[in-house]
């Protein structure tokens, strides 16, 4: 199987340890998890019907028989990215305070890195980082892990969807403020539900949960 698919199983839910220094961020001035994690999937849920990204996710979950076959090569859904990522400035508006914006923006950058960073990621691709969100979501809301066929399934699948979609003639700026928010947002589930196990937080469990489940209803696909 190929490395991205490995990167959805293994690497996100033993990468993204956070320092108790950083653990202090999450704290009740907090509140709109759910709205970062809904402009995460905005823009894809504005151009694909989630009919189509939940069919994708089933036949993942559900493997059928026969082999799938698969219309486009998975380079279809590359882009260029330009520039310094721009979407932790959105995720900082989670919080209330100034001091706190900034403190947020630049845990949410780090986030994103330390995703592109993980071994044979397929960076810049949109199809892998929303798998890569929609497999965190999965995980953290249903429990539901998805081995290496099945996330391989995921990506191809979304692949198409997106093609078929014309969703990838969108505008750069959209697909990489898409590709970003993905991350950032698989990021902070795997974050904040670490986060809830180590310190036997309730709240910020139930947080990363509720974004998971926000995350999945973007996409059509049940909690």
């Amino acid at each position: 199987m190929t490395g991205h698919s490995r990167f959805i199983r293994h690497a996100v839910l033993s990468a993204l340890m956070l320092g108790s220094a950083q653990a202090q961020f999450f704290t009740p001035s907090f509140q709109n998890y759910q709205t970062f994690a809904q402009r995460s999937v905005g823009y894809v849920a504005a151009t694909v019907k989630p009919d189509f990204t939940a069919l994708a996710v089933t036949q993942a979950l559900k493997p059928p028989a026969a082999p799938v076959k698969y219309k486009y090569a998975l380079a279809r859904t590359d882009f260029a990215f330009k520039g310094q990522p721009t979407q932790q400035s959105r995720c900082a508006q989670m919080a209330t305070r100034p001091d706190d914006q900034r403190q947020m923006a630049a845990l949410c950058l780090g986030l994103f890195q330390n995703m592109e960073a993980l071994p044979e990621f397929r960076k810049h691709n949109v199809s892998t980082a929303l798998a890569v969100l929609i497999g965190v979501s999965l995980q953290i809301s249903r429990g539901q892990e998805l081995d290496e066929a099945r996330s391989d399934l995921l990506i191809r699948g979304l692949n198409d969807v997106l093609i078929d979609s014309q969703t990838m003639k969108g505008t750069r700026a959209d697909l990489q403020a898409t590709y970003e928010s993905a991350l950032m947002t698989a990021g902070l589930i795997v974050t904040l539900f670490q986060q809830g196990d180590e310190t036997q937080d309730a709240q910020l469990s139930a947080a990363a949960k509720a974004l998971a489940q926000s995350v999945l209803l973007g996409f059509g696909v049940k909690p």
